[in-house]
């Protein structure tokens, strides 16, 4: 084997089992060894093969639900969660358990870094000591509230010290945001900011960010972040969730959807929260089919038939959607085939 064969071939440095242990896409090393590179003409812009040959594949922190070397948005109405979930995701983080009791945490980040300059350190200390995350303070999980002196730019060279295997949240993204969030130019600026995070090697960023109050009854990406397009442009992913009973906030379950499937499918799924913050999952999403509530308009079972119809479709399961529509007519039920195809798939689960 030549001395080439066993180098680096971005920094000169020594292979193990054919690989560079230094190796990092964003790595500062590799960087600098890039700039030098630049006298031998344009093409040192670019990856080099052995850049794309080492790459890594796709992968998780949290398996199908938090992605690494990315940004993920948790978008929701005022008063509707984000900050618990977001919570969740730092306990399951920071201990390794399971986050709602379901998803696998496959990789620990070294810390996790919550940054939440809309709450006083009394009441987020409350939250935190509530869901148990107070024996972790100081070691892995650290966090920064509007009670900390001055106010904190994401361009600050002590925190951009810090990034290095941290997963950061920032509750919420507004408070981050210089300018308005209807802008693409300030939007585009705050999104390089992100990704500035990223390069200084962060392993993953989650943004909470407001939805519109008059989203309506559905979930988009672009109706679920508040503001210009961009907001949701830049996202690896963008978790929408909604209180499926917002008149009884305390005790009802939080529908979860994601909005950007751009490299892993997820399914819908609910989410219940106990008195400690802690949410726990309602099902399996892979077999229980969950839907979000309907709030304007149109509510459910407005003719008090739901029941006579559901009972109609159970006795009927395997028949066309369509089918099943003129057989609900026929007893004076009117039935969309959205509505129609949903409650069957429902009642299929609950029978098997």
């Amino acid at each position: 084997m030549s001395d080439s064969d066993s180098l680096c071939s971005l920094c000169s440095g020594p292979l193990v089992d054919g690989e560079c242990p230094a190796y990092h896409w964003n790595d500062r090393i590799h960087l600098k060894n890039r700039d030098q590179m630049r006298q031998f003409g344009p093409w040192a812009l670019f990856h080099t093969k052995a850049e794309a040959e080492q790459a890594p594949p796709v992968t998780f922190l949290i398996d199908g639900f938090l992605q690494r070397e990315g940004v993920t948005a948790i978008a929701a109405p005022v008063r509707e969660r984000k900050s618990f979930i977001a919570l969740n995701v730092a306990h399951a983080l920071v201990t390794g358990e399971k986050l709602f009791g379901h998803f696998e945490v496959v990789r620990k980040p070294e810390q996790v870094l919550y940054l939440c300059p809309e709450v006083s350190l009394g009441p987020f200390t409350d939250r935190v000591r509530k869901i148990g995350l107070l024996p972790y303070v100081g070691r892995n999980f650290f966090y920064r509230t509007m009670s900390a002196e001055g106010r904190l730019e994401l361009s600050d060279p002590d925190l951009l010290e810090a990034m290095p295997g941290s997963v950061v949240i920032l509750d919420t993204a507004i408070r981050f945001l210089a300018g308005d969030e209807n802008s693409s130019k300030d939007v585009r600026a705050f999104a390089d900011s992100i990704f500035a995070l990223l390069q200084n090697r962060a392993e993953a960023v989650i943004v909470l960010h407001h939805s519109p109050k008059d989203m309506g009854d559905t979930m988009t990406l672009e109706n679920a972040m508040r503001g210009s397009g961009d907001m949701g442009a830049f996202l690896a992913s963008c978790w929408g969730t909604r209180l499926q009973d917002p008149a009884d906030p305390y005790k009802s379950a939080s529908f979860l959807s994601n909005l950007k499937q751009r490299d892993f499918e997820s399914r819908d799924f609910e989410v219940t929260c106990g008195p400690d913050g802690k949410m726990q999952i309602v099902g399996d999403p892979a077999l229980r089919i969950a839907t979000l509530s309907r709030r304007l308009g149109n509510r459910a079972n407005k003719d008090g038939l739901d029941e006579a119809a559901e009972d109609a479709i159970r006795a009927n399961l395997d028949m066309p959607i369509r089918k099943l529509q003129e057989h609900l007519a026929g007893l004076n039920i009117a039935r969309g085939t959205t509505w129609i195809a949903r409650t069957r798939a429902r009642l299929k689960t609950d029978a098997a």
